[in-house]
């Protein structure tokens, strides 16, 4: 893979920006990587045991559990919500949210507060706004709210027997964000969501295979970062931002969406893609 340079926070591709947006997006990269310090030392305060519980007894790394990638393509307006959930360890899932989500909303709200009264006073000269579905990183900085909500309902997918417990990060000030949430994974009237639907909430660019023909087309994908500080990268590995699959006729989308997804550089974070092609054709056909 390789070497990136890291660098300091700030819009990429050459877009002009003023004192006033220059702050929102440093304000928003500082809090970024406090909640990073705090998922770090979180992680690193685990026994032995907690940590084989977290990773699935080893099938999984511990930076496959960090969610600030996924909560800084969530203030982009690129995911309209990140869900939550150490599956098989709630106890875990609760004191992760509570010393290391919650504090570190406060943080980033207020940035998303600040940028809210900004806007109230300059307009659209210092914060931008969108609407509907439209997913526009480069439009920040906006207003935002996020909060994070336990789905207490009774609710399962194809693949997750029960999401009952797990909590669902999202945007209260992104009307698509709101609605997707309350319609599909906070509606206790709504018992099951399918695959394809949490995929459009999760904002991925492909589907789980359901023939015979696409699990001979399975292509694993990982967006890899790594966050900055001062010049010096605050890890020496890169680690995982994002992770699902596609299909191979599905790559020229997933391209667009990690063209889209690069926004993550103004806040000081390097991404860098990994595609697993060794699963094509390597699932067995069925017996006759």
């Amino acid at each position: 893979m390789p070497e990136a340079q890291p660098h300091d926070g700030a819009r990429s591709g050459g877009a002009t920006t003023n004192l006033g947006e220059l702050d929102a997006i440093r304000r928003t990269t500082r809090a970024l990587r406090q909640l990073y310090h705090r998922e770090k030392q979180w992680m690193g305060a685990r026994t032995a045991e907690q940590a084989s519980r977290l990773t699935q007894q080893g099938q999984l790394s511990l930076s496959e559990q960090l969610h600030y990638g996924e909560i800084a393509f969530v203030l982009l307006r690129l995911k309209p919500c990140v869900i939550i959930d150490y599956a098989g360890d709630r106890e875990q899932l609760d004191d992760y949210i509570a010393k290391v989500i919650r504090p570190s909303l406060r943080d980033l709200n207020a940035v998303g507060d600040r940028n809210a009264a900004a806007q109230t006073a300059d307009g659209s000269a210092s914060c931008h706004e969108q609407s509907g579905t439209e997913s526009n990183a480069a439009l920040y900085p906006r207003p935002f709210s996020l909060a994070c909500s336990r789905i207490d309902g009774r609710l399962e997918s194809p693949e997750v027997s029960s999401w009952t417990g797990a909590f669902v990060l999202y945007d209260t000030k992104w009307p698509h964000s709101a609605a997707w949430v309350k319609s599909n994974l906070l509606n206790n009237e709504k018992i099951s969501i399918s695959e394809d639907e949490l995929a459009r909430g999760l904002d991925y660019p492909g589907f789980i295979p359901k023939t015979t023909d696409d699990m001979h087309a399975i292509v694993p994908v990982s967006y890899l970062g790594r966050m900055n500080e001062s010049g010096e990268w605050m890890c020496d590995r890169w680690e995982c931002l994002t992770s699902f699959i596609v299909l191979q006729n599905q790559l020229p989308q997933m391209a667009l969406h990690r063209i889209r997804y690069q926004a993550i550089k103004m806040f000081g974070i390097e991404m860098e893609v990994n595609m697993d092609t060794s699963l094509i054709d390597q699932f067995p056909d069925p017996l006759p």
